[in-house]
């Protein structure tokens, strides 16, 4: 395929891909990242108590959680379009459209601290695990603390 044609059907491609996006209802994209938060605390919970000592550390099942974390990670900030503000009942503070760069940044450290909580889960150290699972929770606490109600 010739530089031209690869790049007119990329661009026909990402224009696809943003009227699709554009089409979504508000309380659509609302569904959409509250179903990912729930997905990623399914899997967060069961590591934190076996960080804890609260349940028995089971190696794979902690990879296994890690890996669907780090792959949901990449979807957070997804559903937080523009005029999905308003349109169900959220805890979304206005802060994510008014300081979306600030949002970004939050979502971004949120994504990057997961391929580490990857990485410490297939080495089986529960030091390193403990660490890296440590840096997930400080970067959801802080996307949590400025972007969340309670």
């Amino acid at each position: 395929m010739h530089m031209r044609s690869k790049l007119a059907v990329a661009l026909a491609l990402a224009g696809t891909a943003l009227s699709a996006q554009a089409q979504f209802k508000p309380e659509e994209a609302i569904a959409y990242r509250q179903g990912i938060m729930k997905a990623q605390r399914w899997n967060l919970v069961p590591m934190a108590m076996m960080v804890q000592g609260k349940m028995p550390y089971d190696q794979a099942v902690f990879l296994t959680k890690a890996q669907r974390l780090n792959a949901l990670s990449s979807m957070t900030a997804d559903g937080f379009v523009p005029g999905s503000e308003a349109g169900a009942p959220t805890k979304a503070r206005p802060e994510i459209w008014s300081n979306a760069a600030g949002f970004k940044q939050a979502a971004d450290q949120f994504a990057a601290e997961t391929p580490k909580l990857v990485a410490a889960a297939q080495s089986g150290n529960m030091d390193q695990i403990k660490a890296a699972f440590g840096g997930v929770v400080k970067s959801c606490d802080n996307c949590h603390d400025n972007f969340r109600s309670r």
